[in-house]
């Protein structure tokens, strides 16, 4: 009678294991990066999505008004006014707050000249007391139409 042998087959179930533990190691790598990519996205579009509502609004206040400090503060409230730039604050969700508790910043710089009326904005958030990112800056211009232009149109 042949004597049969037999080979023990953990080894090979050791190696499959290391694998598709390799495999979920990487996958679950890959899906992190991935969720942490779609978060920072999410953030960047929520982000845009008031900067241009604050910049609407403060495009419309200049188109209705003569684009001075005061028609800001009236028309848009709870800002800091300095001679010609008005300073607003807000909290991470994008309410009014205290410059203390701030996490962005939009700066409103008014001019206006002869025949034109302007506004500069500019979004930074802030992410401790010396270190500002900025976000954003527009300019908006209108022509100051004189009585007699206006009867023309």
């Amino acid at each position: 009678m042949q004597k049969i042998t037999t080979h023990s087959k953990s080894g090979l179930f050791l190696m499959e294991m290391i694998f598709v533990l390799l495999f979920l190691g990487l996958t679950c790598g890959v899906c992190v990066k991935l969720f942490a990519a779609s978060y920072t996205a999410r953030v960047n579009a929520r982000e845009d999505s008031h900067i241009q509502e604050l910049i609407t609004s403060a495009g419309e206040i200049l188109e209705g008004t003569d684009g001075t400090v005061q028609n800001f503060l009236s028309l848009m409230p709870d800002g800091v006014a300095d001679q010609d730039s008005i300073c607003y604050y807000f909290d991470k969700h994008w309410r009014n707050t205290s410059q203390e508790a701030a996490v962005y910043k939009m700066m409103v710089v008014c001019s206006a000249s002869a025949n034109t009326k302007e506004v500069q904005i500019t979004f930074v958030k802030l992410r401790n007391a010396n270190e500002e990112t900025s976000l954003y800056t527009q300019t908006i211009r209108f022509p100051i139409l004189t009585a007699k232009e206006e009867s023309d149109s």
